[in-house]
């Protein structure tokens, strides 16, 4: 048996208030590790189907689930998750 389908066991084993907070904690981590990465003034990406992908974007602002990004030559800001953002380098 594979180190997923033993975790997946575990954690189809636990009650649902323990598996939504693992699921919170695992997410907590994954925007951790994200916005680790992501300075004020950082020009990324946005990798979401309704944003052009040539698109380039300046960080503004980063909060504890989210991120604030302005449109370069524009005054366009969206506010996406962390996970969505890839650095330009």
């Amino acid at each position: 048996m594979s180190k997923f389908h033993e975790a997946l066991a575990m954690v189809t084993s636990l009650t649902k208030e323990q598996q939504d907070r693992f699921i919170s904690e695992v997410k907590d981590l994954q925007r951790s590790a994200v916005i680790n990465e992501l300075d004020i003034g950082t020009v990324v990406k946005i990798n979401h189907k309704k944003v052009s992908p040539t698109d380039q974007f300046r960080i503004t602002k980063i909060n504890r689930k989210n991120v604030k990004c302005q449109k370069l030559n524009s005054s366009i800001i969206y506010t996406v998750t962390p996970s969505l953002l890839e650095v330009i380098k």
